[in-house]
């Protein structure tokens, strides 16, 4: 049994997260800060903040931090962008890893162990629609931010 999530690119750093029955069940919003990069938080479907994303290192591989609490959580790297595309996600006993022959069919790997998949395809607009597909015994509510960084890392890549 997996969590079959979309994860849709709204424009302005907004994205809807939706399940198998198209009801949304996280949003993720981007709010400008006046000093430092951005602060993108993930909310689930009531409103409240489950974790912040921060862009730590921009470039042609970005890295970022997911925070929990206000305290980093995870630490984020786009490890190769075209040859193996590959995200790497840190943190306490957490270690994943995004990869693929190419970054519009990736799977998603724990400690080595295939736990789920990323799929993008293009919508009609020509914008990406990102499908996500975890086990159940390893989903959380940080996974939609996955997808979002993905976006952040290889939309140029999706179009």
């Amino acid at each position: 049994m997996a969590m079959d999530l979309v994860v849709i690119p709204k424009g302005a750093g907004k994205y809807d997260v939706t399940d198998t029955k198209e009801r949304i069940i996280y949003t993720v919003s981007k709010k400008k800060r006046l000093i430092g990069n951005p602060l993108t938080t993930l909310h689930d479907a009531s409103g409240y903040a489950l974790y912040r994303l921060i862009r730590t290192e921009s470039g042609k591989k970005p890295a970022f931090t997911i925070m929990f609490n206000e305290k980093p959580f995870m630490l984020v790297k786009c490890e190769s962008l075209f040859v193996d595309p590959t995200i790497t996600f840190n943190g306490g006993s957490y270690a994943f890893e995004l990869k693929g022959k190419n970054s519009r069919e990736m799977k998603l790997y724990s400690h080595g162990t295939e736990i789920g998949t990323l799929i993008t395809e293009k919508q009609a607009n020509d914008e990406p629609k990102y499908t996500m597909s975890i086990e159940n015994k390893y989903f959380d509510d940080f996974f939609p931010l996955f997808a979002v960084i993905a976006d952040k890392c290889f939309s140029g890549n999706n179009k």
